[in-house]
């Protein structure tokens, strides 16, 4: 169960066959196992070895891919570095990650310049720059690297449970964490990828998202693990994304519900042939229902949903026909995944009743780098939690309630915003919503939705309220609504609900 030496194999299995698309060039697998080679001699020449770390600031792309294979030859830890990062945060995972090497894209050179000296100066030894020469003092030129290095195979001694990279999560709820991925967390994730989703050797892939994402570059590394093709694009374009699908005839993609949100605007989205994918797949946030909806409309049976994370990659996957017959859940456990939903004393809740999710599976990471705490709190007897809240029906499918930092207690009812939210955007006129819980001097807390409109729209407190009036409990009406032009989100998207609370609560000690 190693990730580099997998890329051998398949060098080795399948040499002339098109490993690796991106823009106007290929790359077979015997010239795309050669570059990486190359590159982890010329790693290994600038004093990376096992154990230490190289971070990545740059865009998707063929280097990025050969990156993260040639340090998985090495044992080198690949750190990937969000893009839309500030310069602080950046140089919070350069320092905490300990990483004495990056790999910076030229559209980031002024970013890299903006950082403070000692993140610039721990990467010095071993900075690569990609694209068109060194734009920086020392550093060295990707390409000019690759061409006075070796092709043969680097020895280096591998265990699956050696760390592959290091994911830093989102951080929604405080300082970004170091998630530790192994070898063997990755290589079962592709199987189990392989079990649930039912893809084949030889496959083409499309994943456009970011690859400083776990989901789109593993999602992309597993069809070179299979000996399929993969195609690559430095950002995602809804209309490119649908013109390379069709030119490519690919067969499994990854995108987010942003992803397909926008393919589904274009107005000739059906215009363009999409038939020959035979696995589409959602992730990253819950897909709102209509959204599903349409998207199982426009591609028919091939659509899947899962739930995961950077600490266990995949938790649990549904189908098509399981998301007609099970709305709002996000199926069952993954192969070898098995979860358990716990009540605050850590005892079991009945089926039906909202517990904690915690889980045990293969694929599960080896904790958070240099922060043992955090990794103690995670754990319970063995079993892992995200905080998740969620609740399990009479077959064994999952619905993921809410994260517990979100749950609102209103009048002595435990509220979880995630239902308001999914009716709120069922309204014609509505494109974002998060629901918050806001101080209330008889209930304790009562609800405030926070809505984006779409563009052109106009709307009201009374209009939105009678329209969950008809949908929802009353105690699950918003008391109050704000319009705002958008919502505060994460560097990864997700909305950040403590920053909304912290418009209504100030300074009050008590924020529940």
């Amino acid at each position: 169960m190693l990730m580099g030496r997998a890329l051998a194999r398949s060098a080795q299995r399948h040499p002339d066959k098109t490993a690796v698309i991106f823009e106007d060039r290929s790359w077979s697998y015997s010239q795309f196992n050669a570059r990486v080679n190359r590159l982890a001699h010329a790693l290994s020449g600038l004093g990376l070895g096992k154990g230490d770390k190289l971070a990545v600031l740059a865009l998707s792309g063929n280097e990025y891919l050969e990156i993260y294979h040639a340090t998985a030859k090495l044992g080198v830890w690949m750190v990937p570095i969000n893009h839309r990062l500030k310069a602080p945060d950046i140089a919070y995972r350069i320092s905490h990650s300990q990483a004495s090497g990056l790999v910076l894209g030229p559209e980031f050179v002024v970013l890299y310049d903006s950082l403070p000296p000692e993140a610039r100066q721990a990467v010095a030894g071993c900075l690569l720059m990609l694209g068109q020469g060194p734009a920086l003092p020392g550093a060295h030129a990707y390409e000019e690297l690759l061409a006075n290095s070796r092709e043969d195979e680097p020895q280096a001694e591998l265990h699956p449970e050696d760390t592959l990279f290091i994911g830093y999560t989102g951080g929604t709820t405080g300082r970004s964490k170091g998630a530790l991925t192994s070898n063997r967390a990755i290589v079962a994730g592709y199987l189990y990828k392989v079990l649930d989703y039912g893809i084949r050797q030889g496959g083409v892939t499309l994943n456009p998202g970011p690859f400083w994402h776990t989901a789109p570059r593993n999602f992309t590394s597993l069809a070179l693990y299979m000996g399929g093709t993969a195609v690559v694009t430095k950002r995602f374009d809804p209309r490119e994304y649908l013109e390379l699908v069709q030119r490519h005839r690919v067969t499994y993609s990854f995108l987010v519900p942003t992803m397909f949100n926008a393919i589904l605007s274009l107005p000739d989205h059906r215009d363009f042939d999409t038939s020959s994918l035979s696995m589409l797949t959602s992730g990253g946030s819950p897909m709102p229902a209509p959204l599903e909806e349409a998207a199982l409309n426009r591609f028919g049976p091939v659509l899947h949903e899962f739930y995961a994370a950077t600490e266990t990659l995949i938790i649990t996957n549904i189908t098509a026909e399981e998301m007609r017959r099970k709305p709002r859940s996000v199926g069952r456990p993954a192969w070898d995944v098995f979860l358990r939903l716990l009540d605050e004393r850590g005892a079991e809740v009945p089926v039906g009743q909202v517990g904690e999710i915690y889980l045990q599976g293969p694929s599960l990471f080896s904790g958070y780098y240099r922060d043992s705490q955090k990794t103690d709190e995670a754990f319970r007897d063995g079993w892992f939690t995200l905080g998740d809240l969620g609740k399990l029906d009479e077959d064994g499918y999952l619905y993921i309630v809410d994260r517990r930092t979100d749950m609102v207690i209103s009048g002595g009812e435990n509220i979880y915003p995630s239902e308001v939210e999914e009716v709120l955007l069922r309204h014609p006129k509505v494109a974002e919503a998060a629901v918050i819980g806001v101080p209330d001097p008889t209930w304790g807390e009562v609800l405030k939705a926070v809505v984006v409109l779409k563009p052109g729209q106009e709307s009201s407190f009374e209009e939105l309220r009678d329209f969950c009036a008809t949908r929802l409990a009353d105690y699950l009406k918003p008391r109050s609504v704000d319009f705002v032009d958008q919502l505060p989100r994460s560097p990864v998207g997700k909305i950040l609900k403590r920053k909304l609370r912290d418009r209504y609560w100030g300074d009050s000690e008590f924020k529940v």
